[in-house]
């Protein structure tokens, strides 16, 4: 007598039917256009795994290289001077620190700086170009805007018109704290 397997497969089947859960068209219903989505997924989930940590990378560079550059020096320069002083920080502190604690990141350039020229190699005192005061933006229409905002604006609406009203704020204050500034 034949036995044609029914539990087995039809668990087998069940199986890759419910990864393939979400998918679009047949893709979730049909067991081999399912298998052959749920395996290309597998395949791109590994391949990303691997891109995420190059994609990171370069985010962390591009954050080093604005904050070093603001205090004049490059990011080749700059890994390079931190090599010189024997520093052991990786790119992914650094960045964190270029984000939250610029004062830390401008010491860590400095000492930077001063490895490179006890190297014998020239650094050049340049003003970083984010640091100059001549530079004016002028909006297409400034439009003035009299009346106050309340709780029920959002908080780009109230960074306008503290902006507006030429009134500093910060750029990561909470709705309550610009509130007040009003």
């Amino acid at each position: 007598m034949r036995v044609k397997g029914g539990n087995v497969t039809r668990s087998r089947r069940k199986k890759m039917i419910k990864l393939a859960k979400g998918y679009r068209g047949q893709r979730h219903i049909n067991y081999k256009v399912a298998k052959q989505q749920v395996w290309k997924s597998w395949f791109y989930a590994f391949r990303d795994r691997k891109q995420t940590k190059r994609n990171f990378r370069k985010l962390w560079i591009a954050r080093i290289n604005a904050g070093a550059r603001m205090n004049g020096l490059s990011y080749s320069r700059f890994m390079n001077g931190l090599s010189l002083m024997g520093s052991t920080l990786n790119r992914k502190m650094l960045a964190e620190l270029a984000v939250s604690d610029f004062e830390a990141f401008s010491a860590l350039v400095e000492s930077a700086k001063k490895a490179l020229a006890d190297d014998g190699q020239a650094v050049a005192e340049k003003s970083a170009a984010t640091l100059e005061k001549g530079v004016v933006i002028n909006a297409a229409s400034a439009k003035k805007s009299a009346v106050k905002p309340t709780e029920k604006n959002t908080v780009a609406e109230i960074k306008e018109y503290l902006s507006e009203n030429g009134i500093e704020f910060t750029s990561s204050a909470k709705k309550a704290e610009l509130l007040a500034l009003v």
